[in-house]
């Protein structure tokens, strides 16, 4: 997945999407920990690159990821 934005618009579009976590800064990426209470999922986003990727659990991404990837198709 690719997102070409802005920290603050990609932590607009995963808010939307219902997640919630905090942002942590790990030196070339941005880190979002979602914090549902459920799973270990983490949303790893190079601005350099553009590079977006959900990980954790396979089982627990079965569900996000199609919405993350269907609200990035919508904004492109």
């Amino acid at each position: 997945m690719q997102f070409k934005g802005s920290l603050a618009e990609l932590q607009e579009l995963v808010s939307n999407l219902g997640c919630v976590g905090h942002w942590v800064h790990e030196g070339a990426f941005e880190m979002l920990v979602i914090e549902d209470g459920e799973s270990n999922l983490r949303l790893n986003w190079w601005p350099g690159t553009g590079a977006l990727l959900l990980v954790g659990d396979p089982v627990q991404r079965r569900e996000l990821e199609p919405r993350l990837k269907e609200a990035l198709d919508r904004r492109a």
